[in-house]
């Protein structure tokens, strides 16, 4: 649970297809803070896409851009980031991205997260429902880590933006806080 003065980020965890991204883009107007994509910061800082980066270089390679663009966030203030989903199982990474942040688990059941996430190609480690089920069951240690769950099976990404936003307004981080003000 988050104590001590407002953070200067709200980091959105938890797994592929829980809609951090589209929750994020939702929640950042809704807290008066501006919304960051952390898959998008590696993008930009490397030139490659992700699916790019894991296929010419292996998932450590994409593991360390993503610890440094974790770290490269640290001194912007007002961020709503969503995380990749692989983010916050790292503990570099997971400690970079807690640093003056709330960290929130989009909590889904895998049988949601397999109707969403489409065979595009884009989300290199999609694979069968049983390759799913163990990871997910490898990252969900690391997710409870986060300061805050939401479920986020069930209602628009508006809908679980919106139950974010009142759960942290009720702990003093959002418009209205010490922080917006700034």
């Amino acid at each position: 649970m988050w104590t001590g003065p407002p953070p200067e980020r709200i980091v959105l965890v938890g797994f592929m297809g829980a809609g951090k991204t589209s929750v994020g883009r939702a929640l950042a107007p809704l807290v008066g803070f501006r919304f960051l994509d952390l898959d998008e910061r590696v993008e930009a800082r490397t030139g490659r896409s992700v699916a790019g980066i894991f296929k010419e270089q292996g998932e450590a390679a994409f593991r360390v851009a993503e610890r440094e663009a974790a770290q490269s966030i640290q001194s912007e203030p007002r961020l709503v980031v969503a995380a990749g989903g692989g983010a916050f199982a790292e503990a570099a990474t997971r400690e970079a991205l807690s640093q003056g942040a709330v960290t929130v688990w989009l909590r889904c059941p895998l049988e949601v997260v397999l109707a969403r996430l489409p065979a595009d190609g884009r989300r290199p480690l999609l694979g069968s429902r049983e390759i799913m089920r163990d990871l997910l069951a490898r990252r969900e240690e690391s997710y409870g880590l986060a300061d805050v769950a939401v479920d986020a099976r069930a209602g628009s990404p508006a809908e679980v933006a919106s139950r974010i936003a009142d759960v942290l307004r009720g702990r003093g981080i959002g418009k209205g806080d010490r922080a917006a003000g700034r």
